[in-house]
């Protein structure tokens, strides 16, 4: 690429069952890249097995505008393998991963795009208000954000969503990343290089309901915890050499009253059946953590792929080939 050409910005955007936000999508992300029109882009829509018209809707766009593509999963893989198609997929200078949902607002877009010509190599948004759930839902995603963080080896910024620009490089780094098991946030701040925060509003949705049920929360969070964490084990190991130690001392002690006949060991069925309670809890809790451990490890030694595609339109064919086999 010679100076004089102009940078290219890849717009990843995932979407499942979105019909009703695609017209609005295609808007808003040409009005945005109106206001920086030194930049060229293009626009990859990775299609989640829709079951509505999404795919048909998408497929329009791409016949009348080639700068948006379009690429339809064999299944719904889940967020995490759509993002990773299209960083794969990708062919811009910089990329910039918006939902379809359009809760996080394109029209910030040239905010991240400008951070990032100041030589910022991944500029993320901060979400500083939800008006997008109620309040328990909303409380309930900070208590999560600021325990990933806690529980993370890498420090996760706090209520950063996917909403974020990344540069080619920062890109070629991500891409190199072969686990099955994905939490994108992490890995895009794992691999590092210099970031940048950009303090937002979520929107409300406008059409639609969510994808992210309370259920898929909870899974989320608890993958983003042992994605990135042995801290859970830790704990356990800890918690138990605390159990022994307590148990050791206790039995001394009544080791001790019952030599020298101090006092008669205090009755307590109650306590007894309380403790043995606690006891099967904790044990349980324990293995339930190995046993998410094992199942990360478990789903890496299969080795099958991320995501399988079914049909694209307008990817070059050789691309597609690479991104499916990971040799981008």
């Amino acid at each position: 690429m010679s100076s004089q050409d102009p940078k290219k910005i890849t717009v990843i955007m995932p979407a499942r069952n979105e019909e009703g936000n695609i017209a609005r999508a295609y808007r808003e992300v040409s009005s945005a890249f109106e206001r920086i029109p030194d930049y060229e882009y293009e626009v990859i829509v990775i299609d989640n097995a829709s079951e509505d018209r999404t795919g048909e809707l998408v497929r329009e766009i791409c016949r009348r505008d080639a700068r948006w593509k379009y690429v339809r999963f064999s299944r719904d893989f889940g967020a995490e393998a759509s993002i990773t198609a299209g960083m794969r997929l990708a062919t811009g200078d910089a990329v910039i991963n918006v939902f379809s949902d359009l809760q996080d607002p394109p029209d910030r877009i040239p905010d991240f795009v400008s951070k990032w010509e100041e030589g910022y190599e991944v500029v993320y948004g901060v979400i500083k208000e939800r008006r997008d759930q109620h309040r328990l839902r909303g409380l309930a995603a900070k208590v999560a954000y600021r325990l990933i963080r806690s529980f993370s080896d890498v420090k996760i910024p706090v209520d950063a969503g996917d909403f974020r620009l990344l540069d080619r490089k920062v890109v070629a780094a991500f891409n190199r990343l072969d686990e099955r098991e994905r939490y994108v946030r992490g890995m895009v701040h794992w691999v590092g290089f210099r970031q940048y925060a950009i303090p937002y509003e979520r929107r409300p949705r406008q059409w639609g309901r969510s994808k992210a049920p309370f259920w898929w929360c909870f899974q989320f969070a608890l993958n983003a915890i042992t994605s990135f964490s042995t801290r859970p084990l830790r704990m356990f190991t800890v918690f138990g050499m605390a159990v022994v130690s307590f148990s050791a001392l206790l039995s001394i002690w009544y080791a001790l009253t019952r030599i020298l006949n101090i006092d008669n060991p205090p009755r307590g069925i109650p306590t007894i059946l309380v403790l043995l309670l606690w006891n099967l809890g904790i044990m349980s809790l324990g293995i339930g953590v190995l046993g998410e451990y094992i199942g990360h490890t478990y789903a890496e030694t299969k080795r099958r792929p991320i995501f399988i595609v079914d049909q694209s339109e307008n990817i070059d064919r050789d691309l597609l080939e690479r991104a499916l086999d990971g040799r981008c």
